[in-house]
């Protein structure tokens, strides 16, 4: 069973705690087993689930994180380093979460060159044509979305998502996700994904256990847009 958002009129009527925000999410706390979450293993705490579109269909690709941690939880302080890298002219993972402050390195694994770009807000950068690990690594220092290019091949395209914790895991093609390893305690988590229709943050409130109860979360996208055609090398082959 799936429940959705009630309004903020139906909660004042009701008097009701607020439960989630935007009008586009559906959450549900299920009974069972969510198909594809994993297990939860003996002393770890976890918050696992699954992610569908407005249809009841899987979405892969999406992002669930912590933005607001237990009393008394702190993450542990270190200086993460990720990588996105370049295969077969595509950037691989396509959508890459990390942690604020980290270093990310593009290295070129393909036999020609790649001009790699972003002109997001929250990170401008480009590193010029270069071929396997040349490049300097870039800070992701901004919470936020980073869209990410190449210059020479127009249909490459990623996304960094700079997220205000460690605690984040990424759907696989089940829309499931586990996020691992958390101290226990209730965490406000976000749901994203590059083609949600609403500005608003998907947003709710899940406790982390040994062996918690499978979210179910429905997000409201947008279609896919057409990728460009795959040619134009602009003589750097």
């Amino acid at each position: 069973m799936i429940a959705r958002c009630s309004s903020s009129r139906e909660r004042r009527r009701s008097r009701a705690p607020a439960r989630c925000s935007g009008a586009a999410l559906v959450i549900a706390l299920v009974a069972a087993v969510a198909a594809g979450a994993a297990p939860a293993r003996t002393g770890a705490a976890e918050i696992v689930g699954r992610v569908v579109d407005g249809d009841g269909a899987p979405v892969a690709d999406a992002v669930v994180f912590a933005d607001v941690l237990p009393a008394g939880v702190h993450p542990p302080s270190a200086t993460p380093t990720a990588v996105m890298d370049q295969v077969q002219k595509q950037f691989v993972p396509h959508v890459l979460p990390v942690v604020v402050g980290t270093q990310v390195a593009f290295p070129n694994r393909d036999q020609i060159h790649h001009h790699v770009y972003s002109f997001s807000r929250t990170k401008t950068f480009e590193l010029p044509l270069y071929k396997g690990e040349d490049a300097p690594p870039v800070l992701f220092d901004r919470v936020g979305a980073v869209k990410v290019g190449c210059n020479i091949h127009d249909w490459m395209s990623g996304v960094i998502l700079v997220v205000p914790t460690p605690y984040f895991a990424v759907t696989d093609a089940s829309g499931s996700f586990a996020l691992r390893d958390l101290p226990a305690g209730t965490y406000g988590l976000v749901a994203w994904h590059e083609r949600q229709k609403s500005g608003e943050e998907a947003r709710l409130t899940a406790v982390a256990s040994v062996a918690p109860a499978p979210l179910a979360i429905a997000l409201d996208l947008a279609p896919a847009r057409v990728a460009p055609a795959r040619g134009g090398t602009r003589g750097y082959e």
